[in-house]
């Protein structure tokens, strides 16, 4: 994994030097502004905390 990380690492840079490297907005195009979201719910953060709660091995509570 490291040999892997250390020539790729040298391929951009070399790709870099010899100018054939595209520039970084060209790969990663700078995102327009996020979409606003709103804020959970009390009923969809229960769920949620449920969900979580149970994927950690919580007992569900016993009713009655």
């Amino acid at each position: 994994m490291r040999n892997r990380t250390a020539w790729n690492t040298a391929a951009l840079v070399g790709a870099a030097m010899a100018g054939k490297l595209p520039r970084y907005d060209e790969f990663f195009p700078v995102e327009v502004e996020a979409e606003r979201s709103t804020p959970q719910t009390a009923e969809q953060l229960e769920v949620a905390l449920r969900a979580l709660a149970a994927s950690w091995g919580a007992l569900p509570p016993a009713v009655g």
